[in-house]
């Protein structure tokens, strides 16, 4: 599935109608839980994020910007990884900071998401870095010391370049709770996780669950497509819809094809385009 998510249980169609209705909340305990809005006339927002932006994935990710665009999403928050499976330094490819330096003009929203993306493990981790995710969950067992100095490791490239950075996302959204309070320390706004979205400060929580879909293997796509429409009706009418893609997922044109129907049709359903940085200052 998607990286960090979890595997859904079978059933739904993309050919089906889509039918409001309301998911079953998910809340964790020390946090406040934002209202289910988008009822009785509320505004509603749409978030596209795009994930893993490196040099190696600009030219994929390029093209996911012009069709969102194209269909009616004119900024994105997208997930910049600075140096990707310990690699090519994003700051260091030129056609990559060119890029983001228009994408940051353009409005998007650019961030944080990891150092290296990567975490190689053994057997003792075996279902995170294997079978969740595939050796990507970089964050999940850190000690507070080394994650803090991956982030500020990684947000060199925004200090650099002069832009604002308001939010850290782990890799496949895994990273210990515990860890919240050192994103507020580092003075992060917001985080997100599969299912929330958070507002650092105030230690604020919208239930969400994101859309996402996993390419790596035929079955893994075959979930994807069949769970995100039942997913999509699922979650009814919440006044925050996330989309998050994956440099391949517009690669697969039967992907592609239910993606940019479900862009339409949150669209359609009265959903704004928004970026989750724009989202936790309102």
């Amino acid at each position: 599935m998607c990286r960090g998510e979890q595997i859904p249980p079978s059933g739904g169609h993309p050919g089906l109608p889509f039918h409001r209705g309301q998911g079953p909340p998910r809340q964790p305990a020390p946090l406040r839980q934002g209202p289910l809005e988008g009822k009785g006339g509320a505004v509603k927002h749409l978030v596209v994020s795009l994930h893993d932006f490196h040099p190696g994935s600009r030219e994929r990710i390029a093209r996911q910007v012009e069709v969102l665009a194209g269909a009616g999403v004119p900024r994105v928050s997208l997930l910049v990884v600075p140096q990707w499976h310990f690699g090519k330094a994003t700051a260091k490819d030129p056609a990559s900071l060119e890029f983001l330096r228009s994408r940051h003009v353009a409005g998007d929203d650019l961030v944080l998401h990891g150092c290296y993306h990567q975490r190689r493990g053994g057997w003792n981790s075996f279902f995170w870095t294997r079978l969740y995710t595939n050796n990507e969950c970089e964050f999940l067992d850190l000690s507070e010391g080394e994650a803090a100095h991956r982030i500020e490791m990684g947000r060199r490239l925004w200090d650099e370049e002069g832009w604002p950075l308001h939010g850290f996302i782990a890799p496949a959204w895994l990273m210990p709770r515990a860890q919240n309070a050192l994103l507020r320390r580092l003075g992060f706004l917001y985080t997100t996780r599969l299912a929330e979205f958070l507002v650092l400060p105030k230690q604020h929580v919208t239930v969400s669950q994101s859309l996402c879909y996993s390419t790596r293997a035929a079955w893994r796509r075959t979930v994807s497509h069949l769970w995100n429409p039942v997913l999509y009706r699922l979650l009814g009418q919440n006044h925050l819809l996330r989309l998050s893609l994956h440099p391949d997922d517009l690669e697969y044109p039967e992907l592609r094809q239910q993606i940019l129907e479900l862009v339409q049709m949150a669209l359609a359903d009265g959903y704004r385009p928004i970026t989750y940085a724009a989202y936790a200052q309102m």
